[in-house]
This record gives structure tokens, C-alpha cells and sequence, in this order.
């Protein structure tokens, strides 16, 4: 019963996190004890038991979870008393920290706060501010990063941004020396070794991304490290290398372990139990690095992990490596059951599975090393392909070769080196290190450029289930004669493609982009897109739902004008998708870009054409100089069959009554974006009448300072009978164009029950 209770019981708790409503409890409680009873005579049932005794018990500490979140009706300003708990992360921008926070009322919670004075933040500070917070609700679309996955797995309860006015709070004097405080000298530690590693010997603008990247490796702190840096990791697949999980802990406790082994065949006298000795020095080494790095969520996962396998390896059997590692993922899920929602909790499980699974039974195999490293690298090379393509729509081509050679130089020189100049901070070791850095970062960013990406488009979860399996057998040492099955489920899956669009049919997409815009528009072989968003949301939203759909390039990308929220992601997307045109507002400031002058074109039975405001109102000389930069903007119409959709960036009423004015009744269309994500200058009266649209989009942030939409927006669009969608509400959305009427849906239609987004029409 325990060989299999125990993987029944962490099948349960992940299941949780898939129903669509909390279960009725009283009917579950006495459903699972007419089970115990059954068990007693037919003792199979105990697995069922197990099972809803997990689904039970990831039900029961989400809920918990959920409810010391910031109240969803509450979003706005309010006075906090602030702790700050972890060292900030500053940007050019923005520093953005964690801090445990009183309310007004007395209620705690941990949030995630930015401050946009660029001001210090010591950690262990108090303070009370003025902070505009709401629930940590972001972007939903098909694909992509989800804001609330993201807080419950890390248990952040709420975001928002201080105000500028803020006061210093002295600690209460019963605090002083009390636990709180011990606790704190983590945090300080931490805090004085990266005030170390921002200017040893003077070096620190010739390597700037050095000392980042020995600041990410030795403490955790990732916002050192230069957003160029972040872009090269994404293409070459090395992320995890920079991340302090189960990986580099794992390799610290190993290399402890190893020198300590060394180090005994100098002693005068033999140990009676060396293995135990060398198990406590790696298990002690990787608690030390873990708590260097803060523990962090991913770290505790990592140190959970050690715990549990290294107690397996004491034991001493292949079968109890894998009892240790079913052992270690039910306790991780024990303490912090939304560790499932995280994707480094499935990439590292499932990545030291691939290894156990190629290397189980084989450890006392002498003269085998290189060959088990050469099969563990093929193992994780398998079972990436899956993990990537199903998490992140992705798979780096040339991320095994880099891997190979990336992981032990990481592993085994760089973190060292960031370990022992962090503890023994001498000007020449750390000058030594951020050098290391420095250069392994400017040939991974130049890597980075030259290396292909694979786009993996949303498969059904049958054929990913499938995969995983084929990823499986492809690994076992003949695969029961299914090899060949094993490898075309693989391609089958690699070289999924959605259904295409019909000829002479538009399926657009309007992503989810927070405060923004971007639009996918598709014919039966061509891709437009219209606008980015930001930089963080073409990364985090655009780029991965643009792969789940299967588009691998663009044929036409349009930059309605030269805006943040509008161009951001322009260079990672231009970078990914490598699109044919480029067409936008202001071309001046993008190499390559063609005016979106007034135009049309056919693609695959589909009329697309630019609209443009050449002339005043009355008909005499160019465009009003009362115009601002946003009536600039390209304006799109697309026609497929009787139907159309008008997009037009952030055009104001100016452009708009000029549009009206040029065009009339020429503009009509079905699906309006409205101007400006719905902002009071925009979306004029006149306008609404001349394109008479069934809907109208919003697409804006939830909660945004803006009130967007506003609400003279909304009511004008009620006046005139059309239907208001909005993204901060309803997520990412769709809509065909070309058949008998106009079908319009939520690009991700399962809601589990502890997501809010999308709320309720």
C-alpha cells in the first residue's frame, strides 16, 4: 500500500489544481470515509483513499491560501506598515521588493511592491507609505507567465506601487533581540555581501555583467544581471543555470561531499563511517548555499529534494533512490502544495527523474562515469524537448550542446568561484570571478544571436501525456522493441500544428497584455501582427502564446507608433519571429520600417488595408497640428466575407473625427479595438456611429491606474447598443471573421477554481 499510496496521494494533490469548483465538502468527507470503510475488506480501495485524501488536502491549503490574499473588491490606495523582507531588485525603472505589510484594519500580507523613485530599500527596514495594491491578478491567455500561479506559488498576496511619500518606522522596542530579529541576519548577510560584489577593485563598469552574474550565482539576486543577458538565456536554454535551484545545490552538497571524501584518505586513521561523514558535509554545504541564497521558494524545494534522495543514497539501493525521490515530491507538496503551479518545481523533479531513470541500478559500475554523464544528458535532452515545448512553447535547438559544456562550467567553476569570493572577499578573487562572468556572458550573448528556436505549438493533453511516455521508453536501455512508436509520437508531437484558418476566413487574437496592446491577425498562410505590447509582456504573454499557436515567423509585423506599450517588444519579437514587413506609424525610429501610408492587399481571400488621415476635416491641407503623436498611429481594417475588424492604436479623437470625416460609413466594421485601451480621448461619438460595431475591446490592465476603461467610454458604448469586452477582465480573445456571423470566445476557456481571471461576464 505504501508503494503506491504515496505517488496516489501526490497524483491527488496535483489533480487538485486542475478542478473547476472547490468540491461540496461534507459530501467528500463522507465519500472518503465509505471508502475507508470499504477498505477494510477490500483493500485496494486504500488508493482511492489516498487519492481524494490529496485532491482534499491541495483543496484545503489553497483555499487557505487564497484567503490571505489582498480582497479582490479592494484595489486602490492605502496606508501600509511596511517590513522589508528580501534584498530589492533594481532596474533602470523601477526597485521592485518583498515586504510583510499591515493594513490599517490590522490584517497581514506579503506582497510585492515597486517603487518608481529608484529609492533605497534596506532590508530589515520599516516604514509606513502611501501604496496603490491590488490582488496579484495579471495577464491570462492561452500560453504564457500566469500572475496567479506565479503569487500562490510563491506566496506573494497582493502587488502594487508605493507612492512617493514615505516615513521611516523605528522597530518597536520589544522586537529588539526577539525572534523576528535573529531571523532578520539572514537578509542583512545578504544584503552586505552584494554591497561587496557592486565595486570590488574598481572594476565595476568593465564588468559590470560579471559582477551580476556572481551576484545571481552566490546570492540569488537575479536582477543584477542586464536584460541583455536575460534575452541570450532564453534562445540557448540555460536559464536553470542562473536560477539557484535543484542544480546548483545539488552540486555544491556533491562537491562538499567529494573534497571531504579527499580530505579523509590524509587523516592518520580510517573513520568507521566515512559515507555518513561525506552525506553530512554535502547535505550541510547545500543547506549553507540555500540559505545564502535567501531560500527562496525554488531553493526550499531543493533542499527538500537533497534531504529526501540523499537519505535514499544513505540507504544504499536503486529502488530506495527512487522511493527518496517519490519522498521528496510528497513532502515539497506537504508543505507547499501550489509548488505545482510553478515551473521549476516540474522541470526539476522531472529533470532528476530523467536521470535516475537512465542511471538507476547503476552506480557501482566502475569505469562508467563519462558514459552515465553522456546518458544523463541524453536523458534530460529527451525529456526537455517535452517539458520545454509544454510549458513554455519552446525548445532552444542547440540547448544540449551548450548544456554540455555550460552546466559543469557553471557548476564547477563559476559558482565556486562566486561561493568563495563572497565569504572571503578578496579585491583579486572577486575581480577573478566577475571576469569569469563577464567573458562567459558576452560568448553566451553572442551565441545567443546566432541560435534557432523551435516553436512548439499547444498540443492536446492526450498527446502530451503520450510524449511523456515515448520520452520514456526512448530512454530505457532496449525500450521494449517500441523505440521506433516512441520516436514518431515525439515528431507527432514536436510538429503539432492547430487546424488552419479557413480560406477566405480571419481568426484574430487580441493577447492579453496587461496595460497595452498586441494583436495576432490570420489567414489560411498568413500572420500579421499589430503591435507587441511592452518588452516584459512580448516576452511573457505574446512570444509564448505566438508559439502555442504555431507561428514559427511573421509575414507582416505593424508598429502603430512609437509608444512603450505599444512597440516594447519590438526587438524580441522582430529577434523570434523574424517578420517579411514591418510597417509603422512613426518609421523614423525603426531600421527597416515602411510608412503605413493608405493601402490594401489580398491575402488568402482576405482584403486588408491601411487607413490614413491625409487631409483636414474640410477637406483643405494636411493634417490638423492639433493632432498628437497617438493620431499617428496606423488604423487596420481587415475584411473577411461580409465582416471586418478596425484596429488603430492609440488613435484620439482628432484622428478619429478625421477618419470620419475621409472615410464615413467606409469604416464600418464589426469588431472595434478601441482607441487608447479605452481612455476618455478616445472612442468619440461621431466615430462609434461611422463604424456601428457589434464589439468593442478594451484591452487594458487589471486594475491600472488609468480607470481604463473609463467609465464616460462605457457608457457611450452601451448608448450605442455594443457590446464592451475587456482583456484586464476576460483574459485573451478571439474572433473569426468570414463566416455566417461573427464567433467571439476567451482564448483559454478552462478556469480552475483558484484563478479569478477571467471573472464573470
Amino acid at each position: 500500500m505504501l508503494r503506491y499510496g504515496l505517488p496516489l496521494w501526490v497524483l491527488g494533490v496535483v489533480l487538485s489544481f486542475a478542478l473547476p469548483a472547490v468540491p461540496h465538502w461534507p459530501a467528500v468527507i463522507v465519500l472518503w470515509l465509505g471508502l475507508l470503510a470499504a477498505a477494510w475488506r477490500f483493500r485496494p480501495l486504500w488508493l482511492l483513499c489516498a487519492l481524494l485524501a490529496g485532491m482534499g488536502y491541495g483543496v484545503w491549503r489553497t483555499q487557505a491560501a487564497l484567503a490571505a490574499q489582498w480582497p479582490l473588491q479592494v484595489v486602490g490606495s492605502a496606508v501600509l506598515r511596511l517590513t522589508v523582507a528580501d534584498l530589492p531588485q533594481r532596474d533602470e525603472r523601477r526597485v521592485r521588493f518583498r515586504a510583510d505589510a499591515v493594513d490599517g484594519e490590522g490584517r497581514r500580507y506579503r506582497l510585492q511592491l515597486a517603487d518608481y523613485q529608484l529609492r533605497e530599500w534596506p532590508v530589515g527596514s520599516r516604514w509606513q507609505v502611501q501604496a496603490r495594491v491590488r490582488p496579484p491578478i495579471g495577464e491570462v491567455n492561452g500560453a504564457g507567465f500566469n500572475r496567479e500561479a506565479w503569487a500562490l506559488a510563491n506566496g506573494i498576496g497582493g502587488i502594487g506601487t508605493v507612492g512617493k511619500v514615505r516615513e521611516a518606522m523605528p522597530p518597536p522596542p520589544q522586537a529588539r533581540g526577539d525572534r523576528a530579529e535573529i531571523l532578520m541576519w539572514l537578509p542583512l548577510w545578504r544584503e552586505q555581501i552584494s554591497r561587496r560584489w557592486q565595486a570590488p577593485d574598481g572594476q565595476d563598469m568593465a564588468l559590470s555583467d560579471g559582477l551580476g552574474l556572481m551576484r545571481a550565482l552566490s546570492i540569488g539576486e537575479q536582477s543584477a544581471l542586464s536584460a541583455a543577458a536575460w534575452q541570450a538565456f532564453r534562445p540557448l536554454g540555460v536559464n536553470h543555470l542562473v536560477s539557484i535551484s535543484g542544480l546548483h545545490v545539488g552540486m555544491v552538497a556533491l562537491m562538499a561531499g567529494w573534497l571531504v571524501g579527499r580530505g579523509l584518505r590524509f587523516l592518520p586513521f580510517t573513520p568507521s563511517r566515512p559515507r555518513t561523514l561525506m552525506l553530512v558535509a554535502g547535505v550541510t554545504a547545500g543547506l549553507l548555499y540555500a540559505g545564502l541564497a535567501g531560500f527562496s521558494v525554488p531553493t526550499q524545494r531543493s533542499v527538500l529534494m537533497l534531504l529526501a534522495l540523499a537519505w535514499a543514497w544513505w540507504r544504499g539501493s536503486g529502488a530506495s533512490v527512487w522511493r527518496g525521490w517519490w519522498q521528496a515530491l510528497a513532502l515539497v507538496l506537504l508543505i507547499d502544495p501550489a509548488s505545482v503551479l510553478a515551473a521549476g518545481f516540474w522541470l526539476s523533479f522531472g529533470l532528476v527523474a530523467a536521470l535516475l531513470w537512465v542511471s538507476s541500478g547503476r552506480y557501482r559500475e566502475a569505469g562508467r562515469g563519462w558514459h552515465l554523464a553522456a546518458q544523463g544528458q541524453w536523458a534530460v535532452t529527451v525529456l526537455s524537448v517535452v517539458l520545454l515545448g509544454s510549458v513554455f512553447a519552446s525548445v532552444p535547438l542547440i540547448s544540449p550542446l551548450v548544456n554540455a559544456v555550460a552546466i559543469p562550467w557553471f557548476s564547477w567553476v563559476l559558482v565556486p568561484l562566486a561561493l568563495l569570493a563572497s565569504l572571503l572577499p578578496w579585491p583579486p578573487l572577486q575581480w577573478l570571478a566577475a571576469a569569469a562572468g563577464e567573458y562567459t556572458l558576452r560568448l553566451l550573448i553572442w551565441l545567443a544571436a546566432q541560435a534557432p528556436e523551435y516553436a512548439v505549438a499547444a498540443a492536446p493533453w492526450p498527446l502530451v501525456c503520450l510524449a511523456v511516455l515515448a520520452a520514456g521508453v526512448l530512454l530505457l536501455p532496449r525500450g521494449l522493441g517500441l523505440k521506433p512508436l516512441a520516436c514518431l509520437v515525439l515528431a507527432g508531437f514536436v510538429w503539432y500544428r492547430p487546424p488552419p484558418v479557413g480560406e477566405g476566413r480571419l481568426k484574430a487574437v487580441v493577447w492579453d497584455v496587461g496595460q497595452g496592446l498586441s494583436v495576432l491577425l490570420q489567414t489560411r498562410q498568413h500572420r500579421l501582427l499589430f503591435d507587441t505590447g511592452t518588452e516584459a509582456a512580448a516576452g511573457m504573454a505574446v512570444l509564448p502564446g505566438l508559439n502555442a499557436a504555431g507561428v514559427r515567423g511573421l509575414d507582416a509585423l505593424v508598429l502603430s507608433h512609437q509608444d512603450a506599450d505599444h512597440d516594447g517588444g519590438f526587438a524580441a519579437v522582430k529577434q523570434a519571429k523574424k517578420p517579411r514587413r514591418l510597417w509603422a506609424g512613426q518609421p523614423a525610429f525603426y531600421a527597416g520600417a515602411q510608412d503605413c501610408a493608405e493601402q490594401s492587399w489580398q491575402w488568402d481571400g482576405v482584403q486588408f488595408e491601411f487607413l490614413r488621415v491625409s487631409a483636414r476635416p474640410d477637406g483643405k491641407g494636411d493634417a490638423p497640428d492639433s493632432m498628437h503623436d497617438n493620431d499617428q498611429s496606423c488604423v487596420l481594417r481587415v475584411v473577411a466575407g461580409n465582416q471586418a475588424l478596425l484596429v488603430g492604436g492609440d488613435l484620439g479623437r482628432a484622428g478619429e473625427r478625421a477618419l470620419v470625416a475621409q472615410y464615413g460609413e467606409a469604416l464600418y466594421s464589426q469588431v472595434l479595438l478601441l482607441g487608447h485601451h479605452g481612455s476618455n480621448s478616445s472612442s468619440d461619438g461621431s466615430f462609434l456611429n461611422a463604424v456601428a460595431p457589434q464589439y468593442a475591446v478594451a484591452s487594458s490592465g487589471y486594475g491600472n491606474a488609468y480607470n481604463h476603461p473609463a467609465p464616460a467610454v462605457q457608457s457611450r458604448v452601451r448608448a450605442h447598443g455594443i457590446r464592451l469586452l475587456r482583456t484586464d477582465r476576460q483574459g485573451a480573445l478571439y474572433f473569426e471573421l468570414g463566416g455566417d456571423e461573427v464567433l467571439q470566445g476567451r482564448l483559454k476557456t478552462d478556469k480552475p477554481y483558484w484563478q479569478k481571471k477571467p471573472f464573470a461576464d
